[in-house]
């Protein structure tokens, strides 16, 4: 919301300045109408939250690499924990107290508060003054009728003017005028009433208020007023003569005096606003290219507005790395090169593969640094070109730094072989890889990867939609299932009981052999799990300071985590769904971070679907992952 509120404010600032500052040449060269509709554009640009995506302000190689912070120390541990949350140990732990953490307002939370507040009074003060004015102003004799519209004389109102929206009428002040002068003015206003200029202005008095907090809004919102009456002047004296459009000069410059609030249609103008209208009007071009100026005119300035908004709130391209969307092939630092690759293509007892691999749009693995919407889960493997399986697949080359890549799909993945998000995933994988070096670990990740092209295949065995991904699932010595997943629109929100949602300031996880889950700050209120009740977790929302939280499921009665998982990154959902002999317990939730932080979390019980409670058969072949993990690099 503030970042929409930043940008279309720059947006139509920038707009809204070019057309002020040039306003008397823009006027003569596209028209009065042209430039009032221009000034429409701009107007527009202060509520429409357009983009494009254009290079950031500052050079890529300015940016910290925050993913660094996981090579050291405790979150290291943590990170590697993340990788195994279906394979989480439930861990016994000793009774620690914990204490009550009340959710905090985030500054983005003051900062809209303060903006609402201000957007509310702004709009009450125009709109008291504007219906105390009417009141008085309506108070007249009716003397003529043109069409729906009465025409009133009032001494409470200083020229000429259209008051109203739905029912409007025409007001003159309540003094001696020619007969002329009465048609020019009564024809002024009923362009206006034609025009919907009321409307007009009503949407710019809110578009002011919505930036009250900028100034060019204000001039933006004079500015639209003057262009209106450009508009009318142009629609008014296109036929007259030079004698005519004297005497509707002199007519206007009769009744200028005080300024009338913001949603009426007067004739009263500043000095220098009327100077600008006489010369429009007695020096009217009568070029045939208006139309084309303006429009020219009008994308011109909303593409410099647009495009100069773009490059100040342009997201710096981070570097892809480990923890921030780039996908690595596993290498285990304890065998050789070709006992690596040998394991890599399946041709070895020992047998790695990705799974629980979800990405973005982009074709970048979500992890820690990479916090954004998943666009696909996707399983991939590397197979030896001569194994059996891969012979009926669907192939595709692809070719990444001079390297032939041979990609199969299988059969539940063979649909999304011309798929450009799969395709960008392949490429910016290798790509990764074969730049990828570890500083801890000495060897070449680059010599590994050209052996795997040259001997194997990349397989994709797997590609789910959102509304198709499924839960990861591990069961406890007590028969509880836990498990994770991306969180996605299409995950139940049918709530039984609501625990907590907002969000809440956290303490830095307890990194020592102590550590047991019990630590940290509760979330909400204790509960009580009943039968077919599932426990949901969605972690919404972390900062780079604290990427990973710890989660904890503690058991009152006995101050133990029946759930533990010190790791969960953002955009997770985690569950717990209580065997037998845990229902119609009581429970808390307890959350670290791995530093103090910031974090928004939701946390509520549901009713258990068959996605929730049926376990999987094939959970035990995975865990000899577990070593696998533990001593990867």
């Amino acid at each position: 919301m503030i970042k929409w509120l930043l940008m279309t404010s720059l947006a139509g600032s920038i707009a809204s300045l070019c057309l002020i500052l040039f306003k008397t040449k823009l006027a003569a060269k596209c028209g009065g109408r042209w430039y009032y509709y221009v000034c429409l554009s701009a107007l527009l640009l202060f509520i429409v939250p357009l983009n494009f995506k254009v290079p950031a302000l500052f050079p890529q190689f300015l940016i910290p690499d925050t993913s660094t912070a996981l090579l050291t120390g405790n979150s290291l541990t943590a990170t590697e924990t993340k990788a195994l949350e279906p394979l989480i140990p439930f861990s016994e732990g000793i009774p620690s107290d914990t204490t009550n953490n009340s959710p905090v307002l985030s500054t983005e939370a003051w900062i809209l508060g303060i903006w609402v507040s201000g957007f509310a009074i702004m709009l009450c003060l125009y709109f008291l003054n504007y219906f105390r004015f009417k009141r008085k102003a309506l108070r007249g004799v009716r003397i003529d009728k043109v069409g729906n519209l009465n025409v009133l004389a009032s001494s409470n109102v200083h020229s000429p003017m259209l008051i109203g929206f739905v029912n409007p009428q025409i007001v003159f002040p309540n003094t001696n005028m020619s007969t002329e002068d009465y048609q020019l003015a009564l024809n002024h206003e009923l362009i206006h009433f034609k025009q919907k200029d009321a409307w007009i202005k009503l949407f710019a008095v809110i578009v002011n208020c919505l930036h009250w907090f900028n100034p060019v809004s204000y001039l933006a919102l004079a500015n639209i007023t003057e262009a209106c009456e450009y508009s009318v002047d142009e629609a008014l004296s296109k036929t007259m003569k030079p004698m005519d459009k004297k005497r509707y000069s002199e007519m206007i410059l009769h009744f200028a005096s005080q300024a009338s609030p913001a949603l009426n249609s007067g004739l009263a103008q500043p000095k220098k606003q009327l100077y600008r209208r006489f010369k429009l009007i007695m020096n009217r071009s009568k070029g045939r290219g208006q139309t084309f100026f303006g429009i020219v005119f009008a994308v011109m300035i909303a593409a410099v507005s647009l495009f100069s908004s773009s490059m100040v709130f342009a997201k710096t391209s981070q570097p892809i790395t480990e923890y921030s969307g780039g996908i690595k092939t596993y290498y285990n630092i304890n065998d050789t090169l070709e006992g690596n690759v040998q394991s890599t293509l399946g041709k070895s007892k020992m047998r790695v593969f990705a799974t629980n691999l979800y990405i973005d749009a982009n074709g970048l693995k979500l992890d820690s640094f990479n916090r954004t919407e998943p666009y696909y889960k996707v399983g991939i493997l590397w197979k030896d070109k001569d194994d059996s399986t891969v012979a009926d697949m669907i192939k595709k080359n692809f070719s990444v730094q001079d390297r032939t890549v041979t990609v199969a799909f299988a059969d539940k993945a063979a649909a999304y072989k011309e798929d450009s998000v799969i395709k960008k995933m392949i490429m910016n994988q290798i790509a990764f890889e074969l730049k990828y070096s570890n500083k801890k670990y000495q060897y070449d990740h680059t010599a590994f990867i050209d052996q795997v092209l040259q001997r194997g295949v990349y397989v994709i065995y797997e590609i789910l939609a959102p509304k198709e991904f499924t839960f990861e699932l591990s069961k406890t010595n007590n028969d509880d299932i836990t498990g994770y997943k991306q969180l996605t629109v299409y995950d139940n929100k049918a709530k039984i009981t609501d625990i907590f949602n907002s969000s809440s300031k956290l303490p830095r996880t307890i990194s020592d052999e102590s550590a047991d889950g019990t630590q940290g700050a509760q979330l909400g209120k204790s509960f009580v799990m009943k039968s077919g009740e599932t426990l949901a977790i969605d972690v919404k929302e972390t900062t780079n300071i604290s990427p990973s939280i710890g989660l904890a499921v503690i058991d009152e009665a006995t101050g133990t985590a029946v759930y533990w998982n010190p790791a969960v990154r953002s955009g997770i959902r985690s569950i717990f769904t209580p065997g037998d002999s845990n229902v119609n317990r009581t429970f808390k939730i307890v959350a670290s971070g791995e530093e103090e932080d910031k974090v928004k979390v939701e946390i509520f019980t549901y009713k258990s679907g068959e996605e929730e409670t049926q376990w999987p058969q094939w959970i035990p072949a995975r865990k000899p992952q577990l070593e696998l993990i533990k001593g990867s690099s």
